[in-house]
């Protein structure tokens, strides 16, 4: 009888909590509330995350004391994936909250509105995919755990792209609902591409790159001012500038851990790592190159510079883990690279003047365009490699 109980509760909350947060939303947008706005809408839905995860929520089986053997291998597995969690985060705080900080009149709120997205969408992260399990399924309870904190983290990006685009454009208030609104459907769809259809993607350069950066601007289109064109406070200056290139810094040295933390075993991994640093060596050239030769005074860009080198991570996304040859794994970086350039120059340009598209952080030229670039080519590799050079599966859905 309890088994029953539990099953009917746990449906009814997972059917009515869609209709608790339109109805949240309603209110909010047809009661005229003071400033706070914000403030209350956080402040629900914070309350309504303690209640699922008390209900919901619980450590893995192997969290608990004296389940695991000192020096056993799943604590060896722990230890990796504890290293993997803390690179994926750096990532996600330094390197995507560092990088919208050379905004002229949002440093500060570029970075501190970055935090904030993330701590919500990791916990939105956590409740939808755990309902997605298969523990859920089983004994209506789902597991928290590095793992399912590093899948978390990635829905997190998808969410922290598209924040890229918008950066100092919205209000709080519109920042948090797009991650109300965004954080779920990235999530379905990459347990459709992944899970249902089987799609390799290891890196996320299409669930990740490419859906957070598509969002990003089709929402910018849709809310699109003509102030945002003719805006200085969109702008940067010197010092601005110098924090940009420190959050590059940290994305190129932890991208490779980005693309390898949801490898299935140690010989996929290792080829994650090797890969993704060898993409990141040839987009990074390929920037100062392509840069260097568009530029009449025979300077760098640092637009360019900042964003280009990371081109080939996010390519490579797609591929990391196949028995790609070096000279493959550097092609699609030169090529990513080359391409995050032109878009700077030539795509960018048309999208905001002749599309209305508004992209503040350039997501079409790091994120989108090297994320379609990494899918051309693990089909191309697919089709061109002898058979068990792709690897039949990735850490995502359990």
């Amino acid at each position: 009888m309890k088994a029953t109980f539990s099953t009917y509760l746990t449906e009814g909350l997972i059917l009515v909590s869609p209709a608790m947060f339109l109805l949240v939303l309603l209110l909010m947008a047809t009661v005229k509330l003071p400033h706070n706005q914000f403030c209350v809408l956080l402040g629900i839905a914070q309350l309504f995350f303690l209640v699922l995860f008390a209900l919901f929520s619980q450590h893995d089986p192997n969290a608990l004391p004296s389940s695991v053997p000192i020096g056993s291998v799943l604590i060896q597995e722990s230890q990796k994936k504890l290293t993997d969690f803390q690179d994926v985060h750096s990532i996600l705080l330094v390197g995507f909250g560092f990088l919208v900080v050379f905004v002229r009149r949002y440093g500060f709120g570029s970075f501190t509105m970055s935090m904030m997205l993330t701590a919500f969408t990791l916990e939105l992260a956590l409740l939808v995919r755990g309902f997605l399990t298969d523990e859920f399924a089983l004994y209506g309870k789902f597991y928290v755990n590095l793992q399912n904190l590093i899948n978390a983290d990635y829905t997190a990006a998808v969410v922290l792209i598209s924040f890229g685009a918008l950066c100092g454009k919205l209000s709080p208030m519109q920042y948090l609902l797009m991650a109300l609104i965004e954080a779920p459907f990235s999530i379905f769809n990459e347990y459709i591409v992944v899970k249902i259809l089987g799609v390799q993607d290891l890196g996320g350069s299409m669930i990740i790159h490419v859906f957070g950066a598509v969002f990003g601007l089709i929402a910018g289109r849709v809310l699109f001012t003509k102030t945002w064109r003719d805006s200085e406070h969109l702008g940067s200056v010197y010092h601005s500038d110098i924090f940009t290139f420190v959050a590059t810094g940290f994305l190129w040295v932890f991208w490779p851990s980005f693309n390898a933390a949801n490898a299935f075993g140690a010989d996929a991994r290792n080829r994650s790592i090797v890969n993704t640093y060898t993409a990141l060596i040839g987009s990074t050239i390929t920037a100062f190159v392509v840069s260097s030769f568009y530029n009449k005074k025979e300077n760098f860009n640092v637009r360019h510079l900042v964003n280009a080198p990371l081109a080939g991570g996010v390519a490579l996304g797609a591929c990391a883990n196949i028995l790609l040859a070096p000279f493959d794994a550097l092609a699609i970086g030169v090529v990513s690279g080359a391409v995050a350039v032109f878009g700077y120059i030539f795509i960018s340009p048309i999208l905001e003047k002749k599309c209305g598209f508004s992209d503040t952080r350039g997501v079409n030229n790091l994120h989108a365009m090297p994320g379609i670039i990494g899918v051309l080519a693990s089909a191309i590799v697919l089709l061109c490699y002898k058979d068990g050079s792709y690897p039949e599966r990735q850490i995502n859905f359990k």
